[in-house]
This record gives structure tokens, C-alpha cells and sequence, in this order.
């Protein structure tokens, strides 16, 4: 068959494929030009490239204004600023060290400021991604960090940041199981208590006067450092009474319990006797609050008589009491405050199947 012959039999068949071919492409070549814009935008932000870095301020004196904060908060002072609310003075936070300062980035709370030396320079690769655009990023040296430290072998970072301002109503969230300290004094135990209560699921902690005996600063760098950043992410209440905490507990229906380590039994008012529960007995599935008192005094009788119970971990010491006459030795003392508070928590955390 001859080409002319062909033309003849199939008069359009030329024209139709050429046709269909510049409409597909006519259609097609949009989709490619937006597929490949699309995948330029996409290998810009894939994950693992990062921006360029970010310009940080330098601090070459210690009358820096900057410094000074640091310096104020992270030795345990009272770094505070005017308040956007009023005139009244803010507490800020330092917290230091590049996992402490890594959880206080991601906890959420306001970051003001991070500040490292040459030797922490390394930290901020891996810490800058979660650094906020607002917070001020400075740069000193290592002979000036250290000034401003509170540790003996300072990492070169640190961090100043805003607590959260914790309420009433954010302690008896759910089905609460508050932390009342009421006088505990060593930061350390303050810490140690509100890591633990943050572990077995504790809606919030109150920091309470005992009388005349406070509570460590949760906020404080030791106590920081002892709960490692539970602070930053637990609701914690400050400055409220004692005893009027406890009435709120109790117009909320929250059973308030003691830990106490003697027999009160005549510490019920209007002389009503109350017998210590051991921590099974309690039923710590329903709305509760511990209170735990200072590491020597104890809580206030005033306090154990307004609480709902008393409640004591039975130990060795005990069964050695009324025998301590005839022993050697003297029967062991009761248990340190951050060991006894824990130990109750595991147990409500226990019950309300949560370890």
C-alpha cells in the first residue's frame, strides 16, 4: 500500500494523533510545572535542614543588665521584673545545664533569655530549633558565665524563664491528688517531692507556710534541679495560707490526709480521736491531698486537726519503740520527708492504677 493510498483510507488518522498529543501535553505540562514547585518547597523545609543560624548578642561585662538577671536567679535570688498586670515584681526562673535548660524549652514555658559561653556553644545546634523567636540569645565568655553560675562546674548554658502562674482550680482539675508541702525547708526535698508527684500523676502542688516556717522555692535552681524541669510542667500553687487551702480542699470536696510520723490519736478536734491510717487504707482514688510537713517540726497540730486523716507508713522503728529501752541502739528516726511523700504517692498512684 502506497503512501497516497494510505491518506486515502485513513484521511484523519494523522491529524487526530497529533491533535491528542499537544492536548495531553497542553493539560499535562501545568501538573509538571506545579509538581516541581512543589517538591522545591518541600526539600526546603524537609526535616534536617535547618536555617541559617541565628545572630546572638555578646556580653563582655558583668554589670550587663542581662547578666545580672542571670546571676540573680540561677544563685537563688529573687529575679523579678515589673509585672505586665501592675507594678508588683515577677519571679523569674534560671535554670541551667543543657538537659535542664533542653526541657524547659520544650515545657512550654515563656523563655526570656538563653545565654552560653564558649564551652556551651556546642549545646546550641541541637538547642536553638526550640529556642522562640522573641527570646534573647546572648553570648559571653567562660570567665563570665562562671560568675554568674550556680554550680561549681557550670556547662556554659542557661536559660531565664517565666513559671507559669498556677491556681486553685488547676490543682483540683479531674479527680485531683494535690501535694500540699507545708513547711518542707530543704530544696532539695521540695524538688524531689514535686518530681515524684509529677511521675505518679499528681494534678498540682501547693507550697504553703507552716506558722512561721516556709516552704523552699520550687522555682529555686537547687529545687530545679532536684525535680529535673517537673516544675516548669506541673501546676504549682505559692503564697497561699495554709489553712485556708485546706477549707478551699474541703468546699471542694477533697479529702484532705496528714502524714504524720507518731500517734496523734488525740490531734482530732474537739478532742475526737484520730487514729493514723496506714497508706492501703486509704481510698486515694477519690479526690485527695497529701500534706506533708517540715523535715524536723512536722506539720502544725493546727493543720493535722483541720486535715481528714492521719496517715503513717509503718516501719521498723516503730516495733523497736517500746523496746528502745532494752536495745542498744536507739530505734532509727522517722522518714525523711521527700522518702515518706513519695512512697504515699506511689501508693495512690498504685491504686488509681497508674504504676
Amino acid at each position: 500500500m502506497d503512501i497516497d493510498e494510505r491518506r486515502k483510507r485513513f484521511p484523519r488518522s494523522g491529524s487526530s494523533l497529533g491533535t491528542t498529543i499537544l492536548l495531553g501535553w497542553s493539560l499535562y505540562r501545568p501538573i509538571c510545572v506545579c509538581y516541581s514547585r512543589c517538591m522545591k518547597r518541600l526539600a526546603e523545609i524537609r526535616p534536617g535542614r535547618t536555617a541559617p543560624p541565628r545572630l546572638s548578642e555578646s556580653i563582655e561585662s558583668r554589670e550587663n543588665r542581662w547578666l545580672k538577671r542571670f546571676r540573680a536567679s540561677l544563685s537563688g535570688e529573687r529575679a523579678g521584673e515589673a509585672s505586665r498586670h501592675g507594678g508588683e515584681s515577677e519571679q523569674l526562673a534560671g535554670v541551667e545545664g543543657a538537659r535542664l535548660v533542653e526541657t524547659a524549652l520544650r515545657s512550654g514555658v515563656e523563655i526570656l533569655a538563653v545565654l552560653f559561653s564558649e564551652t556551651g556553644a556546642k549545646h546550641i545546634s541541637t538547642l536553638e530549633p526550640w529556642i522562640p523567636a522573641e527570646a534573647r540569645l546572648l553570648r559571653t565568655s567562660d570567665r563570665l558565665f562562671a560568675s554568674a553560675s550556680g554550680t561549681e562546674a557550670p556547662q556554659g548554658i542557661a536559660a531565664l524563664v517565666r513559671p507559669r502562674v498556677g491556681t486553685f482550680d488547676d490543682l483540683v482539675t479531674g479527680i485531683p491528688l494535690v501535694l500540699v508541702l507545708a513547711g518542707v525547708q530543704d530544696p532539695g526535698n521540695v524538688g524531689t517531692l514535686v518530681r515524684t508527684a509529677e511521675a505518679f500523676g499528681a494534678s498540682g502542688i501547693a507550697a504553703c507556710a507552716a506558722g512561721a516556717i516556709g516552704t523552699a522555692d520550687p522555682y529555686g535552681p537547687k529545687a530545679l534541679r532536684a525535680s529535673a524541669g517537673s516544675a516548669l510542667r506541673l501546676p504549682i500553687v505559692r503564697g497561699i495560707s495554709a489553712p485556708v487551702l485546706l477549707a478551699q480542699l474541703s468546699v471542694a470536696g477533697v479529702r484532705v490526709y496528714a502524714a504524720c510520723p507518731e500517734d496523734l490519736s488525740d490531734a482530732g478536734s474537739n478532742g475526737a480521736a484520730k487514729k493514723p491510717l496506714a497508706p492501703w487504707e486509704i481510698n486515694w482514688r477519690a479526690p485527695a491531698a497529701l500534706l506533708v510537713g517540715n523535715e524536723g517540726a512536722g506539720l502544725p497540730a493546727g493543720l493535722v486537726r483541720s486535715a481528714d486523716a492521719i496517715v503513717r507508713i509503718p516501719h521498723a522503728a516503730h516495733a523497736l519503740h517500746d523496746n528502745a529501752a532494752k536495745a542498744k541502739h536507739s530505734p532509727s528516726e522517722s522518714l525523711n520527708a521527700a522518702v515518706a511523700g513519695s512512697i504515699l504517692l506511689y501508693e495512690a498512684a498504685r491504686q488509681r492504677g497508674l504504676a
